[in-house]
């Protein structure tokens, strides 16, 4: 036998699922898979081993094609402990498909890693444990989703036990399977959709809209540009920072006050990956400013003029260093003590929508034992 097969064989250990499993596959598969695949990018390894014929291949990192192999391999119940951009970011389509197949149903549990995580000895893992099962009613799609869950490390033995889903099927859009568990964050989120309208284009214009790109427990955006100095590059915008632009100076100050409102933060965080604000959760949150009544408006631009005081007053001068940058001065903000303010956005835009007190209040308290913590 040729020598370099052979030494191809020993560092590869290639595996052949039909041959090593004949009988399992030849009578329909696996009866349960359950894993925790790895989380690779697939470019790290492709240069050894090459994937061909998977329709994820364009996810590009190992767990989605794991996934994709498991339902072939499956005849019964697949279930996985995954990270969370499998259910909301644009780059795991592919993999969302597979879900939506008829005759699949499926149910995925979500979970922060703040201010409790899963995984002790991880850090910066936001996971979805997801369960798949065929069913043998014909072109049967169900998809059912928990809310984005935070906990304290003290209740994790207990966390499991009364965990609640929702069925949404009929809320799910390509990219995203939103992150609720209640007919309340539902009959929102029907509400929000039926509005069918979009965030004012964003892109002209001299007045301008600052947002911090890495929120946690709040949305920061500010008619100013906060300070920021690095040893390395001197005074000027933090790379956090992204900028929108409008023609209307009342436009701008209107959507500073939405983008700081609890209910585009409870947006961002049931069809984000809670991670990084991105342009996709500004453009599909509608709003409709552009076509929003004036009085509105200017009600929410002056509730912004109060919040932009506040946020500085409550402002703290922090001091850090960095390998790359060298020492960096910054201003850190704390929203939670701007809630009250924040608290009016949030019945404008209520009356807006035609929220019930029921629907403003989930919207008001949505996580505020974490969002109020000290810290955030």
């Amino acid at each position: 036998v040729n020598r370099a097969y052979q030494d191809w064989l020993s560092t590869h250990k290639p595996f052949h699922w039909f041959i090593a499993f004949y009988g399992i596959l030849k009578n329909g598969g696996f009866d349960v898979i359950i894993g925790n695949p790895p989380y690779v990018e697939y470019s790290k390894v492709k240069k050894h081993y090459t994937l061909k014929g998977y329709r994820t291949e364009k996810c590009g990192n190992l767990y989605a094609m794991t996934i994709e192999r498991s339902f072939d391999l499956s005849n019964g119940p697949v279930g996985m402990i995954v990270q969370l951009p499998l259910v909301c970011t644009d780059r795991m389509t592919p993999a969302q498909s597979l879900f939506k197949s008829p005759n699949r149903v499926s149910w995925f549990a979500n979970f922060d890693d703040r201010p409790g995580k899963l995984f002790d000895d991880l850090q910066h893992i936001r996971a979805t444990i997801f369960i798949f099962k065929n069913e043998k009613k014909r072109d049967i799609v169900r998809l059912y989703s928990t809310q984005y869950n935070r906990w304290y490390t003290e209740v994790r033995s207990i966390l499991f036990e009364g965990i609640p889903f929702a069925e949404i099927t009929d809320i799910s859009v390509e990219g995203s399977f939103p992150k609720v568990s209640d007919s309340i964050g539902k009959r929102i989120v029907i509400k929000l959709r039926n509005a069918k309208k979009s965030l004012l284009s964003y892109k002209i214009g001299k007045y301008v809209c600052h947002f911090h790109n890495s929120p946690q427990y709040w949305i920061r955006a500010m008619d100013f540009v906060p300070y920021f100095w690095s040893e390395r590059d001197g005074k000027k915008m933090s790379p956090t920072i992204k900028s929108l632009y409008f023609e209307s100076e009342l436009d701008a100050a209107a959507v500073i006050a939405i983008l700081n409102s609890s209910l585009f933060y409870w947006w961002f965080v049931v069809f984000s990956d809670c991670r990084s604000l991105k342009l996709r959760e500004i453009r599909n949150f509608p709003i409709g400013v552009d076509n929003m009544a004036t009085s509105i408006k200017q009600n929410l631009s002056a509730i912004a003029t109060d919040l932009m005081v506040n946020l500085k007053r409550h402002a703290q001068r922090k001091e850090t260093t960095y390998k790359t940058t060298g020492r960096v001065v910054y201003d850190e903000f704390y929203p939670r003590y701007s809630k009250p303010i924040i608290d009016k956005i949030d019945r404008a835009l209520a009356k807006h929508y035609g929220f019930t007190d029921e629907e403003l209040d989930f919207i008001i308290n949505y996580d505020i034992k974490y969002r109020m913590g000290l810290g955030n």
